[in-house]
């Protein structure tokens, strides 16, 4: 027997691995998603355990892109099913629910997501395998749960409400809190697909600005550094390959004496113009603005185009607005897909207007009190760029192979679906979604023989 360096090419077309031959020890993947970590601040005076001698071999330390819009929902959607928004169903954190009923719904439930996630393939393919999940955000547990003859949940998963941790702010735990919790799920049994949400930096920039999240930097990269240890005491780093990463960045929305008011009520501009039927939800650094008159499943907005494009015109003279697009054409307004093809934000859940806010605004309903407050918040491109490391004993020594681009959200989705040796996740109803493309990551171990 001899240690073999197995080079695990992970196709950046066909998204194919190629498989060691052998009785070769299965990957073990971890994905840490911290919350709101911008790619800048993963830094090593703040996050040193991302940084230290024990994550290595490092093969991999990016910028990657998180996709649109820069929201926790469909972010997480993405990074764990490798697929875009447009193929998911999940558009954002709220939506305009266009049934009979109608009115504005959150976007977390596991009933509205319309693909597998990693949780469903791995269940239906490759059954013996163990996932686990510990979400420091309960409605993640929310998102990620079972839907009977649809949706297929972790093995193991762990929300604040589960656990019985106290809210703190709509139900959110510590990192601590979480990472003892994840640790005492696996400390038995060996995950084979693992996920992790910390979202103290993220709690913590919403409420006092991203420049005030160092504390809660140094908490998340602890939390970090005590799975990396236990990973290593217990024999299971030579195994196991780690993905850290976010769900997006941050923006500062604090008043400024250039900025006074930075949060945009969208729909009482709308309102004033004497526009009716029309709705706004409200996303952060994005809102989307919806004509009642149009059906679900709609291949054109009809006669309702040309009130959109007015309403564009009205949106466009509102400070803080930089971008408007059209989810379907409009007479002088860019589509999405001529203008952001790589956002994938086409499904009929995103608005039929897009208004994107300059950096340092927020849109925000008038109603929305707590959102008014926030001085730090995400939503728009400005916040896509997220760090990505990949590390972990079953790494080989020398680094990835270069991309051409920077790699997405759906891209370490897919990744995770090539490590695990498990299919790309699929529309329910068999339609086309687009997917990320597998990093090509060298893997080393040195039990199997050639």
């Amino acid at each position: 027997m001899r240690r073999l360096a197995l080079l695990v090419l992970l196709s950046l077309s066909a998204g194919v691995a190629v498989a060691p031959a052998g009785d070769c020890p299965r990957v073990h993947v971890y994905l840490v998603i911290i919350d709101g970590l911008q790619a800048e601040a993963a830094a090593p005076a703040t996050m040193p355990r991302l940084f230290d001698a024990s994550l290595e071999p490092v093969q991999l330390r990016t910028e990657a892109l998180a996709t649109m819009p820069t929201r926790t929902d469909p972010n997480h959607v993405t990074l764990l099913s490798g697929l875009l928004a447009e193929g998911h169903g999940i558009t954002g954190n709220v939506y305009w629910n266009r049934s009979a009923d109608g009115g504005l719904e959150k976007l977390e439930a596991a009933r509205l997501i319309e693909a597998e996630t990693l949780f469903t393939v791995v269940e239906t393919t490759r059954p013996e395998l163990v996932t686990v999940a510990a979400f420091s955000k309960a409605k993640l547990g929310s998102i990620f749960g079972a839907v009977k003859d649809r949706q297929h949940a972790p093995d193991v998963m762990w929300t604040p409400e589960s656990g019985g941790i106290a809210a703190k702010l709509t139900d959110v735990a510590s990192d601590a809190e979480t990472m003892d919790a994840f640790l005492a799920a696996t400390a038995e049994r060996e995950p084979d697909l693992a996920a992790i949400n910390l979202s103290e930096v993220d709690r913590t920039s919403h409420q006092s600005g991203p420049r005030a999240a160092d504390e809660a930097r140094r908490d998340a990269s602890t939390a970090v550094g005590r799975l990396v240890d236990d990973l290593h005491a217990r024999g299971r780093w030579e195994r196991s390959v780690l993905l850290i990463t976010s769900d997006h960045g941050f923006d500062d929305v604090t008043p400024t004496e250039a900025r006074p008011e930075p949060s945009i009520a969208l729909s009482e501009w709308i309102e004033a113009a004497g526009a009716i039927g029309l709705h706004v939800a409200s996303d952060g650094g994005m809102a989307h603005v919806y004509a009642g008159a149009v059906r679900p499943q709609a291949e054109t907005f009809g006669p309702a185009a040309s009130t959109l494009a007015w309403v564009a015109s009205i949106a466009w003279r509102v400070p803080g607005v930089v971008e408007v697009l059209a989810r379907l054409p409009v007479p002088g307004v860019p589509t999405l897909a001529e203008a952001h093809p790589d956002w994938g934000l086409t499904h009929e859940r995103a608005g039929d207007l897009l208004v994107v806010a300059a950096p340092g605004y927020q849109f925000v309903e008038p109603h929305d009190a707590l959102t008014r407050s926030f001085k730090g918040n995400h939503g728009s491109p400005a916040e896509r760029r997220i760090p990505l490391i990949v590390a972990g004993g079953a790494l080989g020594d020398g680094p990835a192979l270069e991309l051409p681009t920077p790699p997405s959200s759906a891209d370490v989705g897919m990744t995770i679906a090539t490590l695990l040796g498990v299919r790309a996740p699929r529309r329910f109803d068999g339609g086309p979604a687009r997917a990320g493309r597998p990093i090509a990551l060298g893997l080393h171990s040195p039990h199997c023989e050639k």
